[in-house]
């Protein structure tokens, strides 16, 4: 036979073929309602992984109920099986007992991979783990005491054992291996994304005008999107944006669009303190869809943030070609680069400058929007999928992470 010919017939068969990689995933974080970062990074990422490269064996455990909206989350064709089982229960099974393994209820598989610092124990498989953040060691002082020794307790289990650690940015991976002690050469980096398709579509008039109805929001207005804590540095913010509006009296109002984390009261007190209830609207928690919106039809995005293990709501608001003045700390440089403003967070002088830049120096504006979208078309949720095969196959390999 001729041995082109054979060779065909050997692939034909499936002779020397490469099979997907198994894949077995506790991503137990999608159960967590209202959804914020952790939850859409995890669903979005997951959602883009190639089928055909990558066998996913998801399930999920929670005491809470399963949400109605966790049905298709990971793609039409993918189920997420869920057990009413207690989280505190299965964290202390699998980080005192490494029982039971989790191909008890996926199957063998080649990874197992824990999506927010819980590593599930395994038989034979390769252990992996998403790290978001380290903002509780970071900033000791703005988080709640039972939550981050709770995620303490898990990533010390997490680290020693895991093959691979993965996380959301380069900034994150420096702090798991300085703070945490981590091998460098298991530390992996695959960063968060953005549709793009979500914010090339025309902007929804109508829902806006339904917002503004609703938040009492007038005219031009900033916004900052995300969960009302300390690390947001919203109180300081809030000071600042003052000072400003009595100096110059005509500001955009300051939409902050996200739920009440914790110890967010002095975010209402400083509003308060300075008089701006109506020139500060605080809307609560928003669906996915009014959040587009505001970023859409923002003059412009403000996220001083403290700290960030990747800073999704910036990347968005590039993609959205809407202007940003974030922090010079850590991920949030790694994800504007040189086409936002970037201030020194605890700095309230750096932050009026900042903010007094956006506000009435705009002759750069453009040129900014014009990079930050360029910047984010290649920063995809695609992308980040991509990364994440590679360094399933890069643990399989024993290939330590290169930049």
């Amino acid at each position: 036979m001729d041995p082109a010919r054979f060779f065909v017939f050997l692939v034909q068969k499936g002779v020397g073929s490469v099979s997907p990689i198994a894949v077995a995933a506790d991503l137990s974080c999608l159960i967590s309602r209202p959804m914020t970062g952790v939850g859409y990074y995890t669903r979005n990422i997951f959602q883009e992984l190639d089928r055909s490269a990558v066998d996913l064996r998801p399930i999920a455990a929670s005491a809470q109920p399963r949400p109605d909206d966790l049905d298709g989350c990971l793609g039409a064709d993918q189920a997420l099986p869920t057990y009413r089982f207690p989280t505190r229960w299965k964290n202390t099974l699998w980080t005192r007992a490494e029982w039971p393994p989790i191909e008890w209820l996926t199957g063998k598989c080649d990874i197992v991979h824990g999506g927010f610092h819980l590593l599930p124990p395994s038989r034979t498989a390769k252990r992996v783990v998403t790290v978001f953040d380290l903002a509780g060691m970071r900033r000791e002082a703005i988080h709640d005491d039972a939550d981050q020794a709770m995620h303490r307790h898990l990533l010390a289990h997490a680290i020693p054992r895991a093959d691979g650690i993965f996380a959301i940015s380069q900034s994150c991976r420096q702090d798991v291996i300085e703070l945490l002690g981590a091998d460098p050469a298991k530390v992996y980096v695959v960063p968060g994304g953005v549709f793009l398709d979500e914010f090339e579509a025309a902007p929804d008039g109508a829902r806006m005008d339904a917002l503004r109805a609703t938040h009492g929001i007038r005219g031009d207005f900033l916004i900052h999107l995300g969960t009302l804590e300390p690390r947001k540095n919203l109180a300081r913010l809030v000071t600042v944006y003052a000072r400003l509006f009595e100096r110059h009296g005509d500001l955009p109002q300051l939409v902050l669009a996200g739920g009440k984390g914790w110890m967010y009261e002095p975010i209402f007190e400083a509003i308060e303190s300075h008089g701006l209830t109506e020139q500060i609207i605080c809307t609560g928690y928003l669906s996915r869809e009014d959040a587009v919106t505001l970023l859409h039809h923002a003059q412009a995005c403000v996220y001083p943030s403290l700290y960030e293990g990747f800073g999704l709501p910036v990347l968005e608001a590039m993609a959205a070609r809407t202007p940003v003045l974030t922090s010079n700390v850590s991920s949030l440089p790694e994800v504007i680069g040189d086409t936002g403003i970037l201030v020194e967070p605890e700095d309230e002088a750096s932050l009026e400058a900042g903010l007094t830049r956006l506000l009435f120096e705009r002759d750069d504006e453009g040129d900014r929007i014009s990079a930050a979208s360029e910047r984010a078309q290649g920063m995809t949720w695609r992308h980040s999928a991509q990364r994440l095969l590679q360094s399933y196959r890069d643990v399989l390999d024993g290939v330590g992470y290169a930049p």
